[in-house]
């Protein structure tokens, strides 16, 4: 039994390793993606505090290039001191760019639809995007494996040949509708249209056909409980 759903054919038995996958890359991107936003709040910039008043022969400093000036010998250690500071801030700085920039380039190979000379903007943007959908996927593969285990369980039951059966698992907004019922005419395009209006967004769906006994597994989006058991309802009456 296999499931065709947003990111291709899957099948259950490929669904552990995969998830595992999923959510490895998923770390990594989010990992990255903070170090990157914490790379902004971190900059190194020197307090005002550092720099003693300025005399009538002012220093004047832009980018932290200081000029020297004139003092009396009992201050050269003080103005040795503030070249330090911003030589070391310099330094931390030129460091923290050069680690932005190698982390936005990771972010550029492993990110999709990422075109090469992408800003550092829109970098993010896309990484922010990539990080719900990979959640998504995550959570409907962790669904689609609870549902696998489910339907497992039920074909080790008996079962009426003329009953109709729904089982039902819920994560968060996503919902695994495993129904069975005998083979009848136009009975699934009914079953899709009992879906339709309610609303539910269908993500993957299987039919199968067994010595006249139908499954059909479907995985959707639907807003509330009170709308999973409308359409429950309406699908075993059909």
């Amino acid at each position: 039994m296999f499931w065709t759903c947003l990111f291709g054919t899957i099948y259950f038995c490929q669904c552990p390793p995969l998830i595992k996958i999923l959510a490895t890359s998923l770390e990594g991107i989010n990992n990255l993606l903070l170090g990157i936003m914490e790379g902004y709040s971190g900059s190194a910039i020197p307090p005002l505090s550092i720099f003693s008043p300025c005399s009538k022969n002012h220093n004047h400093f832009e980018g932290f290039n200081l000029k020297k000036r004139s003092r009396p010998r009992n201050g050269e250690r003080e103005e040795e001191e503030e070249e330090d500071f911003v030589t070391q801030s310099r330094k931390k700085e030129r460091e923290n760019r050069e680690k932005m920039k190698k982390s936005y380039d990771v972010l550029q190979s492993m990110v999709p639809n990422l075109f090469p000379k992408s800003t550092n903007e829109q970098i993010v943007t896309k990484t922010i995007e990539h990080i719900r959908n990979l959640k998504k996927e995550i959570r409907i593969l962790e669904l689609l494996k609870l549902s696998s285990n489910s339907v497992a369980a039920e074909d080790k039951m008996s079962t009426t040949q003329n009953s109709s059966s729904i089982e039902v698992a819920v994560s968060g907004n996503v919902t695994f509708f495993g129904i069975r019922s005998e083979v009848r005419q136009s009975l699934v395009p009914k079953i899709f249209m009992v879906f339709h209006e309610y609303g539910a967004e269908v993500l993957a769906a299987n039919i199968a056909v067994n010595h006249g006994q139908l499954t059909l597994s479907v995985t959707a989006i639907v807003a509330g409980n009170y709308i999973i058991e409308n359409i429950r309802r309406d699908i075993l009456v059909l």
